[in-house]
C-alpha cells in the first residue's frame, strides 16, 4: 500500500475497529485491548505517512533490513551492534536483529533526542526572540 489514507477513511477505520473489538466477548467494558491499540496505531501511521511495517516482535531481520527500518546506513547498524547499543543474534557477517530490539532502540533514541531538545530549550533565555539564530558551536 502506498500513499496516505484520507482522514475520512481513517475515521471510518477507527469506528470499524471500535465496533468489532469493543463488542467482542473478550473485551470488557472500559478495558484496554492490545489488538485495538495496535490497529489504531497502524491507522494513525497510515493516515500520517502512508507506510507501515508490521512485524512480530520476535521476527529476525538482517542488518540491512534493520538499517532501512531505522533510517540509517547498514554500517551504522553494525557499529551500534559492536558498541552494544543494539543486540543481535549470530556473529560475524550474518547477524540478525529482532524487531522488538529495533523498536526498543528506536524508542530509546527518541527519548534521548527529546531529552536533548528539552535541555537545549532550558538553556534559552526567556526574552530571546524566536527568529534569533542560535550558535551551537
Amino acid at each position: 500500500m502506498t500513499g496516505r489514507i484520507a482522514h475520512d477513511t481513517a475515521e471510518q477505520l477507527r469506528a470499524a475497529i471500535a465496533d468489532v473489538l469493543d463488542d467482542s466477548p473478550e473485551a470488557g467494558a472500559g478495558t484496554e485491548s492490545p489488538a485495538r491499540d495496535a490497529l489504531l496505531r497502524v491507522v494513525a501511521v497510515l493516515e500520517s505517512s502512508g507506510g507501515a511495517v508490521v512485524l512480530p516482535a520476535d521476527a529476525l531481520v538482517s542488518t540491512q533490513q534493520a538499517a532501512e527500518l531505522l533510517g540509517v546506513s547498514r554500517m551504522t547498524v553494525v557499529r551500534l551492534i559492536d558498541r552494544g547499543e543494539l543486540s543481535a543474534e549470530g556473529g560475524g557477517v550474518h547477524r540478525r536483529i529482532s524487531a522488538g530490539e529495533i523498536e526498543r532502540y528506536r524508542a530509546a533514541a527518541a527519548a534521548r533526542k527529546r531529552a536533548a531538545l528539552h535541555d537545549l530549550a532550558q538553556d534559552l533565555p526567556e526574552d530571546m526572540p524566536a527568529d534569533q539564530v542560535i550558535s551551537t558551536r
